[in-house]
């Protein structure tokens, strides 16, 4: 066992934790190792030389910055966030009423009010009417061009949050937010629910009144759905994939099928959606290849071979011939998109699973 020079390990800890700062625990214990180890000199200035060069740290780099956190040992997302919150912590924002009301006001002579802070922030943003007000445009104008600005503004971020994943933990809408400061998946998805349960159409009344409360939250919703629209594709079948799928129970059968084919298909898309002009959505089991696979439980779908048309599923109370009309113009669709479609049923599966697995590997590798 090594004998570590106690002096020498306080001295680079001292070096780590009050001059250089901020080393991400892991690659922390891996530089004091790698000084223990190395037989420098015991002299702080030759110590921060090593760990400088060891970490190739950059001199002019500020905390707010990624560069600073990146060369420290953080990820990229969590050197994004650091950084953010530095950037707020030591910087007084122009969108902020507090700066105003902080400030004179040249015209009047004294501080900003609270109304002529919130005109003020709100003139340095395209998307306020306040803006193009202070450029000469009437408030009807204004008002046009600072929803075609916040439009714009939509269209352009839902455009890149399809491919950069970094937007996601910036919104506190986000369980991604939650998870890069340190909170775990379940603590991180209850925090998002709570918030979405503040801006609520009863706490809006409860706190703007009736009428005023009710405007409010019908403007929340427009800018949502405004947002949402803006979405690329492949983001809005995402997002509705992760609605549709909440509270459906994915049966036994349908997850070995899924893990065997993936054993053999590596570009498998599991719970698939469709989307009808008129926004109906459609979800499909598995698909890969402009193929899907749609697995049917016999009592969940009321086999033909089992359940008479005029059966009613007592837990769905879906009458037999109902249902199978239902499952007709789902896969009709499919197939109306150019997708073939293979449908297998749970009694089929039960009496000869590798037959059944082999089937649909062949449908979709051919």
């Amino acid at each position: 066992m090594p004998r570590w020079n106690n002096s020498l390990e306080n001295n680079c800890k001292d070096l780590l934790d009050n001059t250089i700062k901020n080393i991400r625990s892991n690659l922390y214990q891996k530089l004091l190792l790698e000084v223990l180890e190395s037989g420098i000199e015991n002299n702080k200035k030759t110590i921060e030389k090593y760990l400088r060069n060891q970490l190739m740290l950059p001199t002019t780099l500020a905390r707010h910055t990624k560069g600073y956190w990146l060369s420290r040992g953080w990820s990229y997302d969590e050197s994004y966030v650091k950084s953010k919150e530095n950037k707020q912590k030591n910087c007084k924002s122009i969108y902020s009423q507090q700066t105003w009301l902080e400030k004179i006001n040249p015209i009047t002579g004294t501080n900003y009010t609270a109304e002529e802070s919130d005109f003020e922030r709100n003139s340095r943003r395209p998307i306020r009417k306040e803006y193009w007000i202070n450029k000469g445009y009437t408030e009807g104008s204004a008002a046009q061009l600072a929803l075609d600005a916040k439009s714009a503004n939509n269209k352009k971020g839902a455009d890149a949050s399809s491919t950069t994943p970094i937007r996601r933990i910036t919104s506190k809408r986000c369980v991604d937010y939650y998870i890069s400061r340190g909170y775990n998946i379940e603590e991180a998805t209850k925090l998002v629910s709570n918030g979405q349960k503040y801006f609520s159409k009863e706490m809006c009344i409860q706190k703007y009144g009736e009428a005023d409360g009710l405007v409010a939250w019908q403007n929340r919703q427009d800018n949502w759905q405004d947002t949402l629209n803006a979405k690329s594709p492949e983001e809005k079948a995402r997002i509705n994939r992760l609605k549709l799928t909440k509270g459906i129970t994915i049966s036994k059968a349908e997850k070995i099928i899924l893990e065997q084919i993936k054993l053999s298909i590596s570009n498998v898309t599991h719970q698939f959606t469709l989307t009808e002009a008129n926004k109906k959505h459609y979800i499909y089991d598995i698909m890969a290849n402009k193929k899907i696979i749609e697995y049917n439980g016999d009592f969940w779908h009321s086999n033909p071979d089992i359940y008479p048309p005029n059966f009613i599923n007592p837990r769905t109370k879906i009458k037999a011939v109902d249902k199978w009309e239902i499952d007709r113009v789902k896969l009709q669709f499919a197939r109306d998109q150019n997708y073939e479609v293979l449908v297998i049923w749970e009694r089929d599966f039960k009496k000869n699973k590798e037959e059944i697995i082999k089937q649909c590997i062949q449908f979709l590798t051919q």
